[in-house]
């Protein structure tokens, strides 16, 4: 008995049923719902403003094209690697270090904002660096925390905890970013009432820095707390990225890459100047710049049953041919808005016509591309086949980014270069939608599209669920241990 015991005290391996395990994964579960709401807070308080923020610093029009161009790289080029971290480190070690590199740079961003309010040339630079930099610590948290919870969570179980995980993480992240835009538009007003506004903007966001600062601190400290079974790896099903390459053109697979790196170039031509556009341009509030982008978020959310049941029924090529052309005239409906004349009426205008599209073309496309992956890809390949058709994404917006940059250094006379990027953009993004899914066909068996259906199931967290399964192969068995 005592030998028992004793090794007990060491961390003896035993099975998932055991009592002990299982009450040690309950634990943690509950509180990945508390630390997701956390997380949700720190993005609310933090990453949602990091473009806004730029503005701030008086970074141009071009800048905010390269620093779109950066995070849409650097992340795909350093997740490639991330996943064999697994392999050296635990999972909590990873995450948790990852974690507290994100809150150190937070330190030297904020103080870019103190430096440009004392006139110290090309903040704007770097804060563009020290942003790629915080995309990348994100990049190698997020699939290592993907395989973490795949070993905690019941497959059975999965669409509904997840569910329940998100709806909290949402719920708390839509409000910190109103709250946040409330602080914002306070410190400004202040400002402009003490006739400093400058510094006071800085101040505004130097405190929700820091107030994400603490958010992320409390997430770590959530994560330490959350039980961790050892990993046990078998060796990978591996294909080079040239091995990729040469039969893209010949595969489902392959070509359905090649879609997306062309749809993520012209996509990323206008992504970075919609907060420019409607910030510097427009001239709108935080307050108002926030509630046009979470209103998205939230017909995405009212639009997401429909999508499901849409996809499951009649294939995901039929979801992507239909929601890819409304994403791609998302940039046309920013452009239509500078006819109004009236403020008001555009404010309401980008608030409900662009959110009710971009809600639905965005969330249908994005579970019909994440659907197809997994219908298209055999298990055993699946993690490096997503990997490199990431970078693949990541190269298109990289280089889509960059090209929008360099147009945003056009000075045409009576043109608003802006809006001509929108229209460069949506031209490309339609031609692409319309016949680039074409060359797509579906790779299982659906019913023939018919406008009447019933909406009667709904699965909200397939494409994390199917995160956790592209990192299964790699694992031959997890150990539990008390």
């Amino acid at each position: 008995m005592r030998e028992k015991k004793r090794s007990l005290r060491k961390g003896s391996i035993t099975h998932i049923n055991h009592p002990i395990i299982q009450k040690k994964i309950n634990e943690s579960l509950k509180l990945s719902v508390k630390e997701g709401s956390v997380s949700a807070v720190s993005s609310g308080f933090g990453l949602s403003y990091l473009s806004p923020f730029a503005l701030a610093l008086n970074a141009t029009a071009s800048q905010m094209g390269i620093l779109h161009a950066i995070i849409s790289l650097l992340p795909s080029l350093v997740q490639l690697k991330a996943i064999t971290l697994i392999k050296k480190f635990s999972r909590k070690k990873i995450i948790i270090t990852g974690l507290i590199t994100k809150m150190i740079l937070w330190i030297p961003i904020i103080i870019t904002g103190i430096l440009f309010y004392l006139g110290t040339p090309n903040m704007a630079w770097i804060l563009i660096g020290l942003i790629g930099l915080f995309y990348a610590a994100s990049a190698v948290i997020h699939p290592v925390w993907f395989s973490w919870m795949g070993s905690l969570v019941p497959d059975n179980g999965r669409g509904k905890y997840f569910s329940k995980r998100n709806i909290a993480a949402g719920f708390f992240g839509v409000v910190t970013m109103l709250i946040a835009a409330v602080i914002l538009d306070g410190m400004k007003k202040i400002g402009t009432y003490t006739n400093n506004e400058p510094l006071f903007t800085i101040l505004g966001f130097s405190v929700l820095f820091t107030l994400a600062i603490f958010a992320q601190g409390w997430s770590c400290k959530l994560l330490k707390r959350q039980y961790e079974p050892r990993l046990k790896l078998r060796k990978k099903d591996y294909f080079t990225f040239k091995q990729f390459l040469k039969k893209c053109t010949s595969t489902s697979f392959g070509k359905f890459t090649i879609f997306r790196f062309i749809f993520s170039f012209s996509v990323a031509i206008a992504s970075p100047f919609f907060a420019l556009y409607m910030l510097r341009d427009l001239g709108m509030s935080y307050i108002w710049y926030m509630g046009i982008t979470i209103s998205t978020i939230l017909f995405r959310l009212i639009f997401l049953p429909t999508i499901g049941k849409f996809s499951d029924r009649f294939g995901n090529i039929k979801l992507l041919k239909i929601c890819s052309i409304m994403g791609a005239s998302m940039p046309l409906l920013y452009l239509l808005s500078s006819f109004i004349p009236n403020d008001l009426a555009t404010k309401l205008y980008l608030l409900f016509i662009p959110g009710i599209i971009g809600g639905l073309g965005w969330g249908g496309f994005d579970l019909a591309v994440n659907n197809y992956v997994y219908d298209a890809v055999s298990s055993p390949k699946r993690s490096f086949g997503l990997s490199y058709m990431n970078l693949m994404i990541g190269v298109g917006s990289f280089i889509g980014a960059g090209a929008g940059s360099l147009l945003a250094l056009l000075n045409i006379a009576s043109v608003n270069i802006i809006l001509l990027i929108f229209g460069i953009s949506a031209t490309l993004r339609l031609l692409v939608a319309i016949f680039g899914v074409r060359l797509l066909h579906e790779v299982r068996h659906v019913k023939k599209f018919s406008y009447e259906f019933l909406i009667r199931e709904f699965q909200p967290m397939q494409g994390i669920v199917h995160e956790i399964h592209n990192l299964e192969h790699m694992v031959k068995k997890n150990e539990h241990y008390i």
